[in-house]
């Protein structure tokens, strides 16, 4: 990542488009089925708008287990958070990235307090993460 990039917060992590999920009272649903392309082991998406609170980060690990997270670094607060290549930890965009294992627990950087996670389950072909 670039001084630049982390300077701005801007994240490699990219949205999911709008059409692949939905909000349903207090579960958000992903319709994996429809992608067009699955999500990649060890990569990450996030879904923002549509009613959400906050942003969630969506996480498929290289175990093949899907993850849900707040996606706001505990640190700074509107900062968003990247899966890290080829490790099991996510890393703020931020310039101090701040880090996280995968239960959300900070491990590096200047946050003290853990990301909020969500649970997910699979049904249907699909992901309910329950907010």
């Amino acid at each position: 990542m670039s001084i630049i990039k982390a300077v701005l917060g801007i994240c490699e992590t990219k949205p999911l488009s709008n059409s692949f999920w939905s909000v349903e009272g207090n579960k958000v649903r992903v319709k994996l089925n429809n992608m067009a392309e699955p999500l990649q082991k060890g990569k990450g998406v996030y879904l923002k708008g549509k009613g959400l609170a906050k942003p969630v980060l969506l996480l498929r690990t290289e175990d093949d287990v899907y993850l849900a997270f707040s996606n706001c670094c505990t640190h700074i607060g509107h900062r968003k958070l990247d899966p890290v290549p080829g490790e099991p930890k996510l890393r703020c965009c931020s310039v101090n990235h701040s880090t996280f294992d995968l239960q959300g627990k900070p491990i590096g950087g200047p946050a003290k307090r853990p990301l909020k996670r969500y649970a997910v389950e699979r049904r249907d072909g699909d992901l309910v993460i329950a907010l």
